[in-house]
């Protein structure tokens, strides 16, 4: 068998990857070991920077239809409620997708399976990967169909994707380091219909000195995911079951609730690890295959996401011949940094909520409450939280693939997001997110008319040009004369001028070729 891309994994991470080479009419096969997409829950938030990326395929409408609008965000103590965060429509201003937004694991794996399907396209299900060998322009896989045990696959391709998890085979064959460690205590996680007091949108996180636990809102009445850590009485204790713990979960909370079904339960250890190269060659580590943290935050599956959201268009454009392999690069350059800070980031808020030590535990209950409370009550710090946690505050500035070329002191740079603008579009006012939904480059040419001509003849399958009143959206943001912007296919600004020209846009994608 013979393809350009073969993707090891068919959870989030994967299924992502497929979505968006399908986009692109890039060549692939996909496998995994499973018999289907998983039907537990396990990963809870989908960042506002993941739902751009759904918008963009023209699925973040069902995201919202079966998802939960997370309203408030408590910090409880000994049954007492000490701080909140009204968390509706915190990003007001900043994006389309202005909540905290639960949409369960699976059924991200059942949107995006869905969605690959619908290309015509299907995972190799029931499918592992027994080696690989790595060649100067080609990788081949030797695979095992569970369904045949005599048969026999190898497949071909230009690269490989490991987003097989946490265990990932290909990064052990590879052998790398996974650097990190485990956290002590082990934790626990169980999806249950509960009956209680508090409104069905509210996130509360409990604290006390033994134990940590927290109630996350799930579409549908009564639907919960309860985690925890499990106290030190727990240590050494095997095959821990839920009725093991709701004394423990009660005594945590010490608010009344009855749990009327238990649909999942597990209990495990929690690892903060990361590879130190996301490239090995033809192959690329995405997802958990490169970077595992704890939950706190909700970021670990919308990291992975954005791992193939920023992969899939670079790969793309080598494989089209319109870029140098060592495009590719970049996703290290790109994503690398950002795990490192995610779990560093992850590691110190779980440190912090989940600690035994007398003196975290006093700043805890007597200290956080109070600096929360204020904290919490100042918009724009509000709004500063709600950057970070739906990861749209993180920026490739530094990145070879950002220049800029302006004069005018402008409150964004090359590298960023695109800026969230209101502007009319088909005689409704909406963000400009809306006119970046085909996968390819956007030249936005504010406050003058850009022309097709502008775009040199060999890229004109691979840019659209789009024409921007200089509003005052845009006046805010330091814009005061004409200004172009071209927009990567994952909508972060490759290039940003106060003139263009063919040969300019050329000499950006010149930077795609070479050292």
């Amino acid at each position: 068998m013979h393809t350009q891309v073969i993707i090891i994994g068919a959870g989030p991470t994967g299924l992502m990857a497929a979505c968006q080479l399908a986009r692109f009419n890039v060549e692939f096969i996909i496998i995994d070991t499973k018999p289907a997409p998983t039907h537990e829950s396990r990963a809870m938030l989908v960042t506002a920077r993941s739902m751009e990326i759904y918008q963009q395929m023209g699925l973040a409408d069902t995201v919202l239809q079966q998802g939960q609008v997370i309203g408030k965000f408590a910090i409880y103590m000994n049954g007492r409620e000490k701080a909140t965060l009204e968390t509706t429509n915190a990003g007001n201003g900043l994006t389309d997708f202005p909540n905290l937004q639960a949409f369960e694991q699976f059924k991200n794996e059942e949107l995006l399976y869905e969605e690959l399907k619908a290309t015509g396209r299907d995972v190799l299900w029931r499918t592992s990967l027994v080696s690989f060998e790595q060649h100067d322009d080609h990788v081949v896989a030797s695979l095992y169909d569970k369904s045949d045990p005599f048969s026999k696959i190898s497949i071909k391709a230009s690269y490989l994707l490991a987003c097989d998890g946490s265990s990932s085979l290909v990064r052990q064959q590879l052998e790398l380091n996974f650097e990190g460690g485990t956290y002590q205590n082990k934790f626990f996680v169980a999806d249950v219909k509960l009956s209680w007091l508090q409104p069905a949108n509210k996130l509360i996180a409990s604290l006390s000195r033994v134990n940590f636990c927290a109630f996350f809102p799930m579409y549908g009445n009564g639907n919960y995911r309860i985690l925890g850590t499990l106290p030190e009485g727990f240590e050494g204790k095997e095959n821990v079951s839920f009725d093991d713990l709701k004394d423990v979960i009660t005594a945590n909370i010490k608010l009344p609730l009855n749990v009327e079904k238990l649909n999942w339960f597990s209990v495990y250890k929690l690892h903060h690890r990361c590879v130190n190269r996301f490239r090995i060659n033809r192959c690329f580590l995405l997802g958990d295959a490169a970077h595992i943290h704890s939950p706190a935050g909700g970021q670990g599956m919308n990291t992975g996401l954005q791992d193939a959201h920023n992969l899939a268009w670079k790969l793309a454009l080598v494989l089209q011949g319109v870029a140098d392999d060592k495009l590719i690069n970049t996703y290290h350059d790109e994503r690398y940094p950002f795990a490192q800070w995610l779990m560093k980031f992850t590691d110190k808020i779980f440190a912090f909520m989940t600690s035994c030590n007398w003196f975290l535990y006093q700043l805890r209950t007597y200290v956080m409450p109070n600096i929360l409370r204020l904290v919490l009550s100042t918009q724009w710090i509000s709004k500063r939280i709600f950057r970070i946690l739906s990861q749209i505050w993180y920026s490739y500035r530094k990145s070879r693939l950002s220049l800029q070329f302006i004069k005018q002191k402008l409150k964004f740079s090359a590298g960023d997001r695109c800026p969230y603008v209101m502007t009319a579009i088909d005689g409704k006012l909406q963000s400009i997110y809306h006119l970046l939904m085909e996968p390819k480059f956007h030249l936005l040419c504010i406050g003058s008319i850009g022309y097709d001509s502008l775009i040199p003849v060999h890229l004109i399958n691979y840019i659209k040009v789009v024409n921007l009143p200089l509003n005052e959206s845009w006046q805010k943001l330091g814009v005061q004369s004409g200004l172009y912007l071209l927009i990567r296919p994952d909508n972060y600004i490759g290039l940003l001028s106060d003139e263009i020209s063919p040969g300019l846009i050329s000499g950006y994608f010149d930077t795609f070729k070479g050292n």
